[in-house]
């Protein structure tokens, strides 16, 4: 099938000054609480000493959900984790600045929680698709510390979760897939 007969909608969201700002800030403050908890870094993150962008990154990319399904926001800065339904109401966010970057869903995540790959350049985010944790599991790469991998072109759009018709700083776009390395 063709492109032009089935095109992929890919949802992106802009993130003005003060949002990126309040995302930043959040992902500061759950920095600071983990290195004051001493809350255990998994699937190789202490191996990578990548802790300030990932909590940083992944409150934007989480702020830029919110945006798109106009939902309250709130960093996960001095709560439990598991008290936690979601990053962004039930859904779960992993977020990467890789443009061909993948969505990573761990053994342990539940199979029937959508999982959405946030692509983040601030001010702008991608949302890159979504698949459920149970899906994902069945159709990535397995790869170390229990992960497994799942490549851009095999997720399915966002845009079935969800109308983004009326949101500020959203917009919906035909795009290709790409194909991640």
């Amino acid at each position: 099938m063709s492109e032009t007969e089935n095109p992929f909608l890919t949802v992106w969201v802009e993130l003005n000054r003060h949002e990126v700002l309040a995302a930043a800030v959040g992902g500061c403050q759950r920095r600071v609480t983990s290195m004051e908890v001493a809350r255990p870094q998994f699937y190789g993150a202490d191996e990578r000493n990548n802790f300030w962008q990932i909590d940083i990154q992944g409150a934007i990319a989480e702020f830029a959900v919110a945006k798109a399904f106009d939902k309250y926001w709130e960093p996960a800065t001095d709560k439990s984790l598991k008290s936690l339904p979601g990053d962004v109401g039930f859904y779960q966010i992993r977020s990467t600045a890789h443009k061909t970057g993948q969505l990573i869903v761990h053994e342990r995540d539940a199979d029937d929680v959508p999982f959405i790959l946030a692509i983040v350049a601030e001010p702008h985010v991608k949302l890159a698709g979504y698949l459920y944790g149970g899906e994902a599991k069945e159709i990535g790469e397995k790869r170390k510390y229990g992960c497994t991998w799942v490549t851009q072109d095999k997720l399915r759009s966002v845009t079935e979760l969800i109308n983004f018709s009326d949101v500020d700083g959203v917009s919906i776009k035909k795009s290709k897939r790409i194909q991640s390395q």
